[in-house]
Parts: C-alpha cells; structure tokens; sequence
C-alpha cells in the first residue's frame, strides 16, 4: 500500500517554486524528508534524498513521471499537489533554515494522510 506513495515521492521532481530568486537560495542543497502516515491505509514512514538548486526542488532520482502544481515559496511556504495516474499526494507546509514540516493527503486508490518532516543534510 505505501508503494503508491513511494512511487509519487520518488518519481517526481517534488517542488517546482513559481519563482526564482535569492530568497529561494537559502534552500539550496540537500534535504531527507521523512513522511510519517497517521491515518488510513499507509503504515510505513518514508525516507526521501530532494536536492534544491536555484530555488527548484526535485527529487535526488530525477525521475519525473508524476505532474506537480504548485511549489516552494521565497517564504519557505510549502504548497504542491502531485498527480500520477489515478492518485494525488496534496503536500502543504513550511522550510525555514535548516528544516521543515507540513501535512501530506494521498488520495486515489487507497486513501491516507500524515505529517512530514525535512532536514538540510550539510
């Protein structure tokens, strides 16, 4: 069952920003994100390598079979849906410094929901 949410996580570049500039800068660099479900089907945490440059979050694999909307803020603000195939993560929450947190919802073929958590490694 969390193969689905693994698969939305690592397939897609995770947060594309809107825009670009240096207040997106001082997320530049490497992050683990840990999702962790609280509600419905999914049972395991996840561990996630995303790497930011220039503002851009993707995921370390490069992957990207998964259609994103929405991103990373200047601010920090986290906002992003991530859609593939008939299942939608919708990712909200925030970075400041050296870390971050939010709520995940994934919805389709099986449905759960749950906090994450982000560090910047280095």
């Amino acid at each position: 069952m969390n193969r689905l949410l693994v698969s939305l996580f690592l397939a897609a570049p995770l947060i594309p920003v809107s825009t670009t500039g240096m207040a997106q800068s001082q997320f530049d660099g490497r992050w683990t994100v840990t999702t962790i479900p609280e509600r419905g089907a999914c049972r395991r945490k996840n561990h996630y390598a995303v790497v930011v440059e220039n503002g851009v979050a993707r995921n370390a694999s490069g992957r990207t079979r998964t259609t994103v909307t929405g991103g990373l803020e200047p601010s920090g603000r986290v906002q992003a849906s991530l859609q593939r195939r008939e299942a939608q993560v919708d990712v909200t929450g925030n970075l400041a410094g050296q870390s971050g947190s939010g709520t995940w919802t994934l919805a389709g073929r099986i449905d759960c929901s749950g906090r994450w958590t982000a560090a910047k490694r280095g």
